[in-house]
């Protein structure tokens, strides 16, 4: 494109006979950047819940165990060759079991794990509210998720009876059932504090008798591959007997899915904004070339191509869509890095509360440039498809019709 026709097509951004821009101007380029504003925080506050969600049930939880008929021998030697797996986080006896735990009249079933304060592997640790791990060395104590405290209507120092319903008294063919001292309270903020309590090993142990003895809780890098994972540890294990291998993704594979599809979902109804937006500036476009008939007939007789004339409008276009795009990637990762503050001061303003009804005081958000960067480029995409059509449109006008009309 020569340069006067690169002025003609900068012209039409400013008003008619002045420096400043249009109002369509204005407008368009606004709509597309909020658009892409819009979606670059719906996926990162996606991004961010999703996060929390793995941290927060995926650091309590075992990635993958690994158990065997009659228990592993020699578990030292076993911890030091899977740790030199570099795909492996940590490595820990597991003991876990289903039971039934009982105050009063409340009872539920819960999942029991045998633990220590130097063997647990788990972010619960991190998550005590009440209590350390090591005051399970006591004896007959527990310690409960918060959530399950509160249902259960137990208070630290109160006492909850466990009972082993695969296992019965002989004497008098009921549940065995023993009763533990609550020592400590942890709260990860997810569901798992409604249905976790921690046990020494030792009481473990007494309680369950398990058939299988100890088996290995292994935590790796990345989650998503915990099962191949751990595939291989069991064949460099180099062992004929059979071992029984179980992921994270058996119990909660269900709800991350629902998530991912949650994420898409989402992001695909917030892309209709960004649609709208751009057909929002092709219609503007396209009113800009019947209101500039005229011109574009002039330009056609004095000898420009029809490309030329195209080149015209799909670089208005792109412009347009540019600075858009530049200012939605401005507003949206100041909104994503800031997305608490501003609910805050929303919350404020409007007297509303927008974070109590969920487990955390703040909105979780990450940015990821790489999502960034394909919404940019599917901006891009739509604006040049779309934009094809107006500016095919002014490229095919015929001269001697808009004389004729003149």
């Amino acid at each position: 494109m020569n340069k006067f026709l690169r002025k003609i097509s900068f012209r039409y951004l400013f008003k008619r006979g002045s420096k400043s821009l249009s109002s369509q101007t204005i407008l368009t380029s606004s709509g597309v950047g909020i658009g892409t504003a819009v979606l670059i925080v719906v996926l990162s506050v996606m991004n961010g819940f999703e996060n929390e969600l793995q941290k927060r049930i995926l650091g309590v939880i075992p990635h993958v165990t690994i158990e065997k008929s009659g228990g592993f021998t020699d578990t030292d030697k076993l911890f030091d060759q899977i740790k030199q797996n570099n795909l492996v986080l940590d490595v820990a006896p597991y003991l876990a079991s289903q039971v039934v735990i009982n105050n009063k009249d409340n009872s539920k079933g819960i999942m029991l794990k045998g633990t220590s304060g130097t063997n647990e592997i788990s972010i619960i640790p991190e998550n005590m509210l009440i209590g350390e791990l090591s005051q399970l060395d006591d004896g007959a104590t527990i310690i409960l998720g918060d959530s399950l405290a509160y249902e259960l209507n137990v208070a630290v120092g109160d006492s909850v009876n466990l009972l082993n319903i695969d296992q019965t008294n002989p004497l008098i063919g009921v549940p065995r059932v023993v009763a533990f001292k609550v020592v400590g309270l942890f709260s990860v903020g997810s569901e798992v504090d409604q249905m976790y309590g921690l046990v020494s090993t030792d009481a473990f142990n007494k309680l369950i008798k398990p058939k299988n003895g100890t088996g290995i809780e292994i935590r790796v890098k990345n989650v998503l591959e915990a099962r191949s994972i751990g595939r291989n540890i069991i064949n460099e294990l180099e062992t004929d007997e059979y071992i029984k291998l179980s992921s994270w993704d058996q119990s909660y594979g269900g709800l991350f899915r629902a998530v991912q599809l949650e994420k898409i979902m989402v992001s695909l109804l917030m892309s209709l904004i960004l649609l709208v937006a751009v057909l929002s500036l092709l219609m503007s476009v396209n009113n800009l070339i019947k209101n500039n008939e005229k011109e574009i007939a002039i330009l056609r007789t004095m000898g420009y191509s029809r490309w030329e004339i195209q080149s015209v409008f799909m670089q208005l276009i792109l412009t347009i869509g540019l600075v858009g795009i530049l200012i939605g990637n401005l507003l949206g990762f100041l909104l994503a890095s800031n997305i608490t503050e501003f609910l805050n001061l929303l919350s404020q303003v409007f007297n509303i509360s927008m974070l109590d009804v969920y487990y955390l005081d703040y909105f979780p958000s990450i940015v990821n440039f790489q999502q960034i960067l394909w919404i940019n480029l599917a901006t891009f995409i739509l604006l040049v498809i779309f934009g094809y059509m107006p500016s095919n449109k002014a490229a095919n006008t015929n001269p001697v019709n808009i004389i004729n009309r003149s």
